[in-house]
Formats: structure tokens, sequence, C-alpha cells
């Protein structure tokens, strides 16, 4: 904890400045010799009485050459020397991760493919990483806790500023449910736009692959995919429509190499992991609509009229027909003399 103390005491003392932080470090060899023997300046500053803001709030600090930093981040360029967490940090030795990223300005379906990826991932043993932003990275966080899955969100604010503000209560379930919020930064940091930029490199490197959901051109989620090129990690990109803004980025990726995925299995598939057979069926919807209507037919268990399925889902009869025909030409739902049916 000494050694934590200290470092935290730099690090607020020069702002997250690694170049000059490895210096000290090189120079002086341990953080509290590097405390002793900085330059000093006019600058008060009382590590304890710092360190005892972290342990108010329950904020934890573990170090790069700790044996509980996640190994997988501690091989990627310009790693943080420590991080602060709240929450409960994975061991090494636990089930992979995968992040999942994408635009705060996500479409319907662009959430609901968040939803989906994350959901099924999680069924089959993943903790799910991401940026706690609006849209896609909201939606991937969520969709791990529906299924009583693990995320963890990177932060590029401090954590006594948990941006956006709006996400704080999903921030705390988060917690709660045993994943956990990160940050590089010291409390009290001024949060800077590039500072999101410099998170992108911990998503990544918290994960053995990201996945690209909805990324326009010059997005944060570019970003991040070449983070991962640089950290040799997978990059899978979910492709969309071809003219749609929220798609430019992601459809260059693809033209660039990366794997072009449409749904968890491929992930899973890419990676070499043999899905959970107790896990349901991996489905890619095109719509809202395809989602309701393969439900009722989920829950039903035995064929359905078409008549039944527009009166428990509500929708026309047109939004149905075309529905149903989706289902079946992706092999989903089977057409049969007594109605429509799951495919086994």
């Amino acid at each position: 904890m000494e050694e934590a103390l200290f470092y935290n005491a730099l690090n607020i003392k020069y702002k997250t400045n690694y170049r000059k932080l490895n210096q000290l470090k090189n120079i002086f060899g341990t953080w509290k010799n590097a405390w002793a023997k900085r330059p000093k300046d006019h600058i008060d500053l009382d590590p304890e009485k710092e360190w005892a803001k972290l342990e108010k709030l329950d904020i934890k600090l573990v170090l790069k050459d700790e044996p509980q930093y996640p190994h997988l981040l501690k091989e990627i360029p310009a790693a943080p020397l420590g991080i602060y967490y709240l929450g409960n940090l994975p061991s090494n030795n636990q089930s992979l991760t995968i992040s999942i990223v994408g635009t705060r300005k996500a479409t319907s379906h662009g959430k609901e493919i968040a939803l989906e990826f994350a959901r099924e991932l999680s069924k089959n043993g993943i903790k799910i990483v991401s940026g706690l932003a609006l849209g896609i990275d909201s939606e991937s966080h969520k969709g791990t806790l529906e299924e009583g899955g693990v995320t963890l969100a990177v932060l590029g604010s401090s954590l006594d500023h948990i941006y956006p503000k709006t996400n704080e209560r999903l921030a705390k379930e988060i917690i709660l449910k045993n994943g956990a919020i990160i940050s590089e930064y010291p409390l009290d940091t001024e949060t800077f736009p590039n500072h999101f930029l410099e998170r992108n490199r911990i998503i990544s490197g918290l994960s053995v692959g990201t996945i690209i959901i909805e990324a326009p051109d010059r997005s944060g989620s570019l970003a991040t995919a070449n983070f991962a090129v640089e950290q040799n990690r997978e990059v899978f990109v979910v492709p969309g429509f071809p003219n749609h803004p929220n798609f430019k980025g992601s459809n260059k990726l693809i033209r660039a190499g990366a794997e072009l995925v449409t749904s968890p299995l491929d992930v899973l598939e890419s990676l070499g992991l043999v899905p959970n057979p107790e896990s349901h069926r991996q489905k890619n919807f095109s719509s809202p609509e395809e989602k309701e209507v393969f439900q009722v037919l989920e829950k039903s268990g035995k064929p359905v009229s078409i008549d039944k399925i527009i009166e428990l889902t509500k929708l026309e009869t047109h939004i149905v027909n075309q529905a149903l025909s989706f289902l079946i030409i992706e092999n989903l739902v089977l057409e049969t003399e007594d109605g429509y049916t799951i495919k086994n």
C-alpha cells in the first residue's frame, strides 16, 4: 500500500504524465524514494491525506508491477502505471474479456445489436468491456447485466466524476453486480477531450478482441480499433447499410482487413471458443419487430398461426408477414401446416 500511496501523490502532482513518472521511477527505484527526492516546489500535497480521500470513496489503486494488475493490459504499449477502480477487478485466471464499442448516436438497430452481442457473449462466460458512453457502450453494459454477466467500464474522467452523469445509475449497477469502473486518472482530475481518446487504449488493452458496432467516420471507436491492432488484438466489425453515416468508419475497417461478424457465434468461432450449449440460439435480428415475433414463437413452444401472432404482438399484418419472411430466410423460423414455429 505504501508504494501505491506515493504513486497516487506523484500522479496527482505530475497530472498522469507517464514520461515524467517513469523518469522518476527509473532514477529513484521506488515511488516512495521518488516522492522523497523529487524536485521541490510550492505545491503543498500530503500523500496520506490524498490516500484517505480514495479510501473514503472506496476507490482502490493497483500498480503495474503488482500481481493483480490485469495481465492483458500490462502487455500493451503505454500501459497505465496504475489503475484506479471501484468494484472488483477480475482475477487474471478468470474468463476472457471482449470489448464492444460504437457511436454515442446509435440507431435503434445498432443498440439492439449491442444488447444481443453482450447478452450472448455473457452467456458464454465472457466479460464485456466498454466505455460507459451513451449509445452502443451503454447498451453493451446493459446487455451484460441483464444476463447476470460481469462488465467493466473504462472512464476518460476520474472516478469521482462519472461521465456522462446520466449514466451514474448504470455505473452503480455495474459495481453492485461484481464489475468495475476503471480510470487511470487520480481524483479531481480536470477532464479534457484527449482523455477519452487515451482511455480507448485501455478498453482494447483489457480485451482479447474488440467488436465495433456503428462507427462513423472519425469516430472514437476507430481509435479503439487502431489501438487493438497495435496491441495485436482481434478486431471484429458488424457491417451496416453502405450509405448510412454511422457505418462509414465500420465499412472502412472491413475494407482494411477487420473481420466481418454478423453474430456473437462468429466471434466465438473466430476465437476458437466452443459456444455454451445452454446458451440461446445465436440470433441476428434485422429489426425489433423480427425479435418480437421470434420471442412470441419462442415462448409458445408450439406452432402459432399468423392471426395469433398479430394478436399477441399487436403489430400490423404486413409487418408480421415481413418479419416472418426474414426469419424464415435467416433459418430461424419454420412454416408448418399448423402455423409458424422455431426451427430446431
